[in-house]
């Protein structure tokens, strides 16, 4: 092997243990453990866009959220076909999907699903995975905490974002909605009222459920009242947000919530309509490459690193070395500083030297 490709080799698969470093010092994973999931990341490197360094990544930000070696395992193909289907960094959407699904109480064995139901919110309403993620950031809390699922969480965002309301915008709004029917005051009552209900009868449901009471009662509103209602029961600052959700026409509401509820699997297929073209196979064919590189690097590196050994062994020495010494060797004073005057020391010696040989010549 050329020099230049085998220096390559051993650099790329060097970087490759460094990030699987970082998962095992996280993660504490060792023996075994840890050998699965270096194999696993080098799977996914070897067949994926995704290189295996960054399939390292994405174990850290797993590790990070408290997964266990065999939930890092079987959730990491879920996020990284989420990361090729929106086409987001793979980092941002890892930490996406493991912050959502501590929101929700959901286990790791759920993040395929999870990235499913992002891949076909994203895909059918006007928003991307990062500004989903951005929403949940904000909504995910109270909507797990009152036990609504990540689906109907989902619809609602996604009908919000139709409506241009997006990110944290969407988040802080559906929130704030939550927050005040959990906790209603006598205000949120007297909207209520004005729809016909109490509070009684939307506490306990499921968000769609919910919803879907709210989309009927504000439909015998009109304009100004829908305004005045949604003002009283879910605040000024969110009812814009939950208006665009009763809003939604009723063919948008059940076309959306049929998508998401039927999205299993479509991560997977997004993300291989994405790959399927000239940048991404080239992409797919750089991941192959670094993973041959790996292979070759691992191959060299217990020469590379005996090598390395000797070498940090003998500049260890050298350092241990005398001032005067390294004077010496260096052929030089080491500067005006210097105690030592090493280029001075060195020629008077080498001027009795030389004149002890010279005398034992002519005495011989």
């Amino acid at each position: 092997m050329p020099v230049s490709l085998a220096v390559a080799a051993v650099k790329t698969a060097s970087d490759f243990d460094s990030g699987m470093a970082k998962v095992k010092a996280v993660s504490g994973a060792t023996g075994s453990d840890f050998d699965a999931l270096r194999d696993k990341a080098r799977e996914m490197g070897a067949k994926t866009k995704f290189s295996a360094s960054e399939a390292a990544d994405t174990m850290n930000y797993m590790a990070m959220a408290g997964w266990k070696s065999k939930d890092m395992i079987g959730g990491i193909e879920g996020i990284m076909n989420l990361a090729a289907a929106s086409g987001e960094d793979l980092a941002t959407t890892s930490d996406i999907v493991t912050d959502a699904l501590t929101a929700f109480g959901l286990k790791a064995e759920d993040s395929s699903h999870f990235a499913d139901v992002f891949a076909a919110a994203s895909s059918n309403a006007n928003t991307n995975v990062s500004l989903m993620g951005e929403t949940f950031k904000y909504a995910a809390p109270i909507a797990g905490a009152l036990g609504y699922s990540v689906e109907d969480t989902a619809v609602a965002i996604g009908l919000m974002a139709n409506s241009g309301i997006k990110g944290s915008q969407a988040g802080t709004a559906l929130r704030a909605g939550l927050t005040r029917l959990a906790s209603p005051t006598k205000e949120v009552m007297n909207g209520m009222s004005m729809l016909g209900l109490s509070i009684e009868d939307v506490q306990g449901l499921s968000l769609d459920e919910t919803l879907r009471i709210f989309r009927d009662s504000f439909a015998n509103l009109d304009g100004t009242q829908q305004a005045q209602a949604a003002s009283m029961i879910f605040g000024k600052n969110a009812m814009s947000g939950m208006l665009a959700i009763i809003n939604a026409s009723e063919k948008d509401y059940n076309s959306l919530s049929d998508a998401i509820y039927n999205a299993d699997g479509t991560a997977e297929k997004m993300a291989a309509t994405m790959q399927d073209n000239l940048a991404g196979q080239l992409k797919i064919l750089q991941s192959a490459l670094e993973e041959l590189a790996i292979s070759f690097g691992e191959l060299l590196m217990p020469a590379v690193r005996k090598a390395v050994d000797i070498l940090t062994k003998l500049v260890n020495g050298l350092n241990g070395l005398p001032e005067p010494v390294k004077g010496i060797i260096a052929g030089y004073s080491c500067s005006w500083t210097c105690p030592y005057d090493c280029r001075k020391t060195y020629l008077v010696n080498r001027y009795y030297y030389d004149q002890r040989t010279s005398n034992s010549r002519r005495n011989n």
